[in-house]
């Protein structure tokens, strides 16, 4: 059921569950010039709730027409249940340039909290992929500065879920503010994860830095430095061996012998 009303904007309430986080400040007022002007060209959609108004779809046009000195706007009422209520606010808000990945994830995560619906119902209701709702949901639990980067635009979404595979948080930070500063692609990033995770290996060696013929699509070479002799080798060529952490001292002690002699013998040829 829907119809078309004027209604008291110290009747009608926010949303409950917002998809912008934040409203531009600046915008806001343009907007607010605009409705002095022009009047509320789209009405805004509102549903009725426990006597008074919920904003369905229009909260920037609301607020705007607020700043704007409007005592009365028309509104379309419509009767929707919590369910509906996301999907009108989504297909609203979703195509729109300005909203955020950070928005979106906070959205998201408060109607699963509200209504306890899955990944892929979420993804049905929205009509996107299981991956975007998963996605947008791995973004609800990334560092505030990340949040804060992707808000900015500052970095790109892709790069910034491939840089949350690392789980040392030191490495995180710094990497995520050289993707900044860089603009960094997602292979990049992807590059500097698969580097990272080589380096927790045994013996393993990262390198920050792609060689000049790297290409993303490629699989890149692993190599493993043995500690014998300081060369590096590929996997199938290496070898592991169990010793206690206590004896580590000793064996290194001993390669650094090792090396030294084979270096010695090659001085003398």
């Amino acid at each position: 059921m829907e119809t078309i009303q004027e209604i008291f904007t110290d009747k009608i309430d926010d949303p409950a569950v917002a998809m912008r986080g934040e409203l531009d400040r600046d915008k806001l007022f343009e907007l607010a010039e605009n409705i002095k002007e022009n009047g509320l060209i789209n009405p805004i959609t509102v549903r009725p709730k426990n006597g008074r108004f919920e904003v369905v779809a229009g909260h920037r046009r609301l607020s705007a027409c607020k700043i704007a000195g409007k005592i009365k706007i028309p509104c379309v009422v419509r009767e929707l249940d919590d369910q509906k209520t996301f999907e009108v606010m989504a297909a609203e808000n979703l195509e729109r340039d300005d909203v955020n990945p950070v928005d979106e994830a906070i959205f998201i995560s408060n109607f699963m909290q509200r209504t306890n619906k899955t990944v892929p119902e979420i993804a049905k209701a929205l009509k996107r992929s299981v991956s975007y709702v998963n996605s947008r949901l791995a973004v609800g639990q990334m560092p505030d500065y990340m949040q804060e980067f992707l808000k900015l635009g500052s970095i790109k979404l892709g790069v910034a879920i491939a840089l949350c595979e690392i789980t040392d948080q030191e490495t995180l930070r710094v990497w995520t503010e050289m993707a900044v500063r860089d603009g960094v692609s997602v292979a990049q990033a992807e590059y500097w994860v698969h580097g990272w995770r080589v380096s927790q290996l045994p013996g393993g060696i990262r390198t920050e830095t792609p060689p000049d013929d790297f290409i993303p699509s490629e699989p890149v070479k692993l190599l493993f430095r043995c500690e014998i002799d300081g060369k590096q080798y590929p996997p199938e060529d290496v070898r592991t061996v169990m010793i206690y952490k206590n004896n580590l001292p000793t064996f290194y002690a001993i390669a650094e012998q090792l090396r030294s002699a084979s270096d010695n013998e090659i001085n003398e040829q």
